[in-house]
């Protein structure tokens, strides 16, 4: 038994990683909750353009342009069901990104000793 019990919510946080769950082209992909910045439902690409031979797209949110992504390395050939928003930030630069997905499940709960956290926050710590 813990010295000093934490409120529910709090401990939650400590004994488990909060998880978001895409699935795109009927392939799951697990992200981190805490690098996750905005799940939108039918989402409008602005625009679409090449870049290094893959067709990707563009939403306008506020201020910022968001570039949609295939994580698969694929095309982005029409509007996805959902866009996952994704934020990261090296050393002082902050910036977004999104993938497209057919489905999304936002309350995935993962026990922080799973051996799969480590590959799931790697790319976001």
């Amino acid at each position: 038994m813990r010295e000093l019990e934490l409120p529910e919510s709090i401990s939650s946080l400590v004994d488990h990683l909060q998880v978001v769950q895409l699935v795109w082209q009927g392939i799951p992909l697990q992200l981190p909750k805490f690098a996750v910045y905005s799940i939108i439902h039918n989402p409008v690409l602005d625009k679409t353009f090449y870049r290094n031979g893959r067709k990707m797209a563009m939403i306008n949110l506020g201020r910022y342009q968001v570039p949609v992504i295939d994580p698969f390395r694929g095309n982005i050939e029409h509007a996805p069901e959902y866009v996952v928003i994704i934020s990261h930030c090296k050393e002082n630069r902050f910036g977004l990104y999104a993938y497209p997905a057919d489905h999304v499940a936002d309350d995935v709960h993962m026990p922080v000793r799973h051996r799969s956290v480590d590959r799931i926050v790697r790319d976001f710590v």
